[in-house]
């Protein structure tokens, strides 16, 4: 079957203000070589599905960015439009059910465009066993890294326990979403457990059947929208769009369905840039032990990280903070305080300064 990619490339990145706003979120964000996470992941994807396979489902106030940031490496037209902002589940039931309607089979992964991969040849080899076991199954596949450290930040995969090194694919038992630090210290000393990396692959009947079972919902009033003749930029899809509920693809059938999935053990580093520090992780080191990009001077300034976007950023006497500028906020904090972030923008919203999102 033809294999097919989406990139889920509508979300807002509130945890790394200022540099991720409304209008330009994280996907966008310059990493190494100045390229930004949707173009690398493009990329890797690109190693695995042929480019005119490969689409990204975005919103419409994202719609001229992404055309800017993606051309030359997708066709223009595989950029879909979500009709507005909502969770992941009707992220993937939407994508599902118009490529459906397009292309009548094959296999499809949905992959956040936000995820920050170094070892991109092992991804690429991940997504291929994804590919296969989806293909060979028909059943929902999920991709898993080993952890690195107890993250309380992201969910976890049980699967059962590999026959041997060389079993690749596992069948799943069950899923931990965010556990507290102690239980992130047990689970990181097993083999069994891996994060999960939001990563989804199945063929398109495998994924609507999933949906039709636990989201129903959503199945039946987007499918009903196509059935009359438009797509999904048609008003009953925007309108039947509007009326289905927000969550998640993995509270809605992941975790209800989990003894039927399988997961790839991936041996690929993975971070999903949930903070600035997280997003520093990406810069070298220099030798006060301080991460930056852009203009900085700076006494006595050492294992900080310092990103400036179109601002010089001067520093003296500080250790262990964060100091991210643009041309109209600056945002300082201790870096292990990063995750406060998005409580401050929560602040910024119900306080009246939406101009600064």
């Amino acid at each position: 079957m033809q294999r097919y990619a989406v990139l889920m490339a509508g979300g807002s990145g509130t945890r790394l203000w200022p540099l991720s706003k409304e209008a330009s979120p994280k996907q966008f964000i310059p990493i190494e070589n100045d390229s930004s996470m949707i173009v690398q992941t493009i990329r890797i994807l690109c190693k695995v599905v042929e480019p005119e396979n490969c689409f990204i489902l975005t919103s419409k106030a994202l719609e001229g960015i992404t055309k800017k940031a993606t051309a030359g490496y997708i066709p223009e037209g595989n950029i879909l439009l979500e009709p507005e902002r909502k969770n992941t589940a009707a992220c993937i039931a939407c994508a599902t059910l118009v490529l459906q309607k397009r292309f009548k089979e094959g296999v499809l992964c949905f992959v956040p465009a936000d995820g920050y991969v170094k070892d991109t040849e092992k991804y690429a080899e991940a997504l291929r066993l994804a590919y296969d076991a989806a293909g060979r199954t028909d059943c929902l596949v999920i991709i898993g890294v080993r952890p690195t450290y107890p993250a309380t930040g992201y969910g976890y995969i049980r699967v059962k326990p590999a026959a041997s090194e060389d079993e690749k694919v596992s069948p799943v038992l069950n899923f931990i979403e965010k556990p507290p630090l102690e239980v992130a210290r047990e689970l990181i000393r097993s083999d069994d457990y891996l994060w999960n990396c939001g990563i989804v692959v199945g063929t398109m009947n495998a994924i609507i059947r999933s949906i039709k079972e636990h989201i129903p919902g959503h199945y039946e009033k987007l499918s009903g929208a196509l059935e009359k003749g438009g797509d999904e930029s048609s008003e009953s899809f925007k309108k039947a769009y509007g009326e289905i509920c927000s969550i998640s693809f993995d509270n809605g059938v992941l975790e209800k369905c989990a003894s039927s999935l399988y997961a790839v053990r991936a041996a690929f580093d993975w971070d999903d840039i949930g903070s600035i520090d997280a997003l520093a992780k990406t810069l070298e080191a220099d030798s006060d032990g301080n991460r930056i990009k852009g203009r900085h001077i700076g006494i006595n300034t050492t294992n900080s990280v310092i990103y400036g976007k179109d601002i010089a950023i001067c520093t003296i006497d500080i250790d262990n903070m964060i100091v991210v500028g643009t041309k109209n906020e600056m945002l300082v904090c201790p870096r292990d305080q990063s995750q406060k972030v998005k409580l401050l923008v929560d602040k910024l919203r119900e306080q009246g300064h939406g101009d600064l999102l």
